[in-house]
């Protein structure tokens, strides 16, 4: 990623696609229109809506084509920097080929990429609102082996290019043409897949992505957004993180400074302003599209540690682990840095044991803010009034409300001074705010305990294991006791496992790196760590063969997911564009919804080409063929509070039905929410109906009380 390449951004637009010679693989007539799918965002959801992709291509019968790679830069136009994104691209074979495409991102990245518009004029002096996110104009598209599988759990590649008129689609801005004059008829309108009902410049909105998704509520995502940039609060309080700070390189007040990674491998997220409603902050933005958030599934934060060091964490591996839980307030102490060492972590007291190296996300990460919210910052741990860390006394430690991840983690301390990385191949070695090295507390003689920070969860998941790094000679920071989070898929912690066989279902391996923690006792995937149902035995992260062909997969049962009990999860969503009646309105584009359902299915035994991929608790179930009813199949939720939007749980609608509920959601509609829910207390869906029913009518102020609103955990 480039802070400010501010490159000329190309001024070819949709009708420059012209055919070119080549088969049908090459998609020889594409113009764009059949343009179906083009998401953005968290990495959680990257693999499930791969393979959704594929059964809709498959299902179509036109043949299936897949491309990925690891990186592609994504410019945001409005301030001319990049964020680097994997990339998968699905298309069929016919001439104007249908197309589906998923940059991953992270959370917050991918919602303000969906919300980020310029207002624009074209060469007829037309004023026209146009994405302001999309291709690097001049990228580089790597090729992609055929038959290998790129980013795992995802359809291996069929083709070893990406078309080059998808290429060029990629790198054009949106926008009007217009072929010899600009009269309305022969103004080109929006490609289908924006849902755009207008049919001038003036009320259509010109988008690239159809659909962002996230692991936390938009709201959320603005709300992490503006807390990344506010001034960082030297009383801690941590209302504000300090990246809008000229030191470390911010232009206030729309762009903060790059957050960056610990370990040598060039990882790099910037932190962009955006809005919700209204117009785009940025000087020129364009009004921003109305939409709505689509329900996805649940999914859990695993937390996981590094088998590597027999006198630590991998003491006992890898049948007879010795640390196998983690209390919910010593893990906040962890990442806060209050506890520094393996000992700090076991019941029985043997001294102080090893130094833990803390592997924490970039704050813009839905990962980060799920876990900050549910696991850090939260009211289990506090006091009547919030005692800030430099408040803390003889009889009182700071509470978990006034902390979090980012706790004397100012960006700006010794930004590119002494110590701190001096460029993308080399990593900090004394402390340093950004990229993240801070050293905590000594553990007897064994040395000091580290936080540390990755960007991406596969960069998370390689650096608590051990292997960010393995092929960086440079880097001079490594984690033989890390402890780190990241959301579950098969996917995600296929590196946790080595010597795995290559039989289909369920995998068993000859190795592991490292296991898995329950929280408080309770499990994040299974009943219990020892259930039979793990194939890969207990704690041990469990494993399915993705290096080829579809995956079928040990079912995840996800009880405490189900009941509400596990503490650190959150619900995955897409925010596309909500349907606006009128000639000039929107509608939400079917194949956004179509997508989203064939993901849900292909989370359980319901989608023909995947048998349980089980990255998510699926939101609905018994979805029909047509993908426009399904069931309610998930039966807790998080309390919603006012963050931007007014709170809505989504329940008040339903009428206590929750069977045959329309997947394309409708304002107001059952299943419909608002407002933010991260770290919300978990309530079953049940006593949110009843509560409705025994208060609804009750007004206090002005407001009737509706649903359960604005309760923390």
């Amino acid at each position: 990623m480039t802070k400010k390449l501010l490159l000329p951004v190309l001024a070819l637009m949709f009708a420059t696609l012209c055919a070119i010679p080549g088969s049908a693989q090459t998609c020889s007539g594409f113009t764009g229109a059949n343009v179906q799918y083009m998401g953005v965002g968290s990495s959680a959801q990257f693999n499930s809506f791969a393979f959704a992709a594929e059964q809709l291509l498959t299902t179509a019968g036109n043949g299936f084509n897949f491309w990925a790679t690891s990186s592609l830069p994504l410019l945001d136009n409005r301030a001319g920097v990049t964020d680097t994104a994997k990339v998968w691209v699905a298309w069929d074979n016919s001439s104007d080929c249908v197309v589906y495409a998923y940059f991953s991102v992270d959370s917050t990245v991918g919602v303000k990429s969906f919300f980020a518009y310029q207002k624009e004029t074209n060469a007829y002096a037309t004023n026209y609102d146009t994405a302001a996110v999309f291709v690097q104009p001049g990228s580089s598209y790597s090729t992609c082996t055929v038959g290998s599988v790129v980013n795992a759990g995802q359809p291996a590649c069929t083709t070893g290019t990406l078309p080059s008129p998808i290429q060029t689609f990629f790198e054009t801005q949106p926008g009007p043409t217009c072929s010899t004059s600009c009269t309305a008829p022969k103004r080109k309108t929006a490609l289908p897949y924006c849902g755009q009902n207008g049919t001038t410049a003036t009320t259509t909105k010109w988008c690239f992505f159809n659909a962002g998704h996230s692991d936390i509520r938009p709201e959320d995502t603005l709300y992490a957004t503006t807390r990344a940039l506010s001034a960082y609060n030297s009383t801690n309080g941590l209302t504000g993180l300090g990246y809008g700070n000229s030191a470390c390189g911010a232009t206030p007040p729309n762009e903060g400074c790059p957050m960056l990674e610990s370990f040598a491998q060039g990882g790099k997220f910037n932190v962009e302003k955006f809005a919700l409603t209204g117009n785009d902050p940025f000087p020129g933005g364009g009004a921003v599209p109305g939409y709505v958030t689509l329900n996805i599934g649940a999914v859990p934060v695993v937390v996981f540690v590094n088998d590597a060091d027999s006198a630590g964490f991998g003491a006992g591996a890898p049948s007879n682990y010795s640390v196998t839980n983690i209390n919910h307030k010593v893990l906040a102490g962890f990442e806060d840095g209050t506890f520094s060492c393996t000992g700090d972590v076991t019941p029985s007291v043997s001294g102080p044991g090893q130094p833990v190296q803390v592997i924490q996300r970039e704050p813009l990460s839905g990962t980060y803010n799920t876990f900050e919210f549910t696991a850090v910052r939260t009211l289990s741990g506090s006091a009547s009034t919030a005692v800030a860390e430099s408040k803390a006394s003889s009889i009182t430690w700071f509470t978990d409300d006034d902390s979090g991840q980012e706790l004397n983690n100012d960006p700006a301390n010794n930004y590119g001074g002494p110590g701190c990385a001096s460029s993308a191949s080399t990593s900090p070695s004394q402390r340093c705010g950004d990229p993240l090295y801070e050293p905590t507390n000594a553990c007897g003689t064994a040395g000091t305990g580290l936080k540390l920070r990755a960007i991406g969860t596969g960069e998370e998941v390689k650096a608590t294991l051990n292997l960010a790094f393995s092929t960086q000679a440079t880097s001079g920071v490594a984690a033989p006791d890390g402890l780190g989070y990241a959301f579950w898929g098969y996917g995600n912690f296929s590196p946790a496992a080595t010597g795995c066989g290559t039989n289909s279902g369920a995998v068993t391996c000859t190795g592991y790196l490292g296991h898995y923690l329950t929280v408080d006792g309770i499990d994040p995937l299974f009943n219990n760590p020892g259930d039979s149902t793990n194939p890969n035995g207990a704690y041990h992260l469990p494993q399915c063969y993705l290096k080829s062909g579809t995956p079928s997969c040990v079912q995840i049962p996800f009880t405490h997911i189900y009941d509400g009990s596990y503490p650190l999860w959150t619900i995955v969503r897409a925010i596309t564009f909500s349907t606006v009646a009128g000639a000039s309105g929107q509608t939400t584009p079917a194949a956004v919804v179509s997508m989203i359902a064939e993901a849900e299915k292909a989370a359980i035994n319901a989608n023909s080409l995947v048998t349980n991929l089980s990255d998510f608790v699926p939101f609905f179930t018994n979805i029909n063929a047509s993908d426009t009813q399904g069931d309610l199949n998930l039966g807790v939720f998080r309390s919603h509070y006012k963050q931007t939007n007014n709170p809505n749980n989504g329940h008040a609608a339903c009428g206590g039905s929750f069977t045959s509920i329309p997947l394309t959601p409708v304002a107001g509609g059952c299943t419909v929410d608002a407002g933010g829910d991260v770290g919300g207390s978990v309530f079953t869906v049940q006593s949110d109906v009843d509560f409705n029913t025994d208060f609804g009518s009750v007004t206090i102020g002005l407001t009737p009380t509706k649903e359960v609103y604005g309760l923390h955990q």
